[in-house]
């Protein structure tokens, strides 16, 4: 069997952690999700559940779930 060991100072982490929290939280607000609060925590506490693989399990379901943003027909550029 083959052992895998992430080890990352917990500064590190807690840093990692904020800055995607932050970005999701941000990306989730822009597209008008009303969840967008939940989104950021669930990300923060899953990177510390199963370190690093938590956050990222949150970070792909959110990626896969959130709507995708369309240009809006004012910002076209005109002919």
């Amino acid at each position: 069997m083959v052992s895998l060991t992430i080890s990352l100072p917990l500064s590190v982490a807690v840093i990692f952690a904020a800055i995607g929290a932050g970005w999701l939280y941000h990306d989730a607000k822009n597209r008008g999700m009303d969840t967008a609060d939940m989104w950021a925590v669930g990300f923060f506490v899953g990177f510390f559940i199963v370190p690093i693989l938590g956050g990222l399990a949150v970070l792909f379901y959110y990626l896969r779930k959130r709507e995708p943003q369309y240009p809006q027909p004012g910002n076209a550029p005109g002919w």
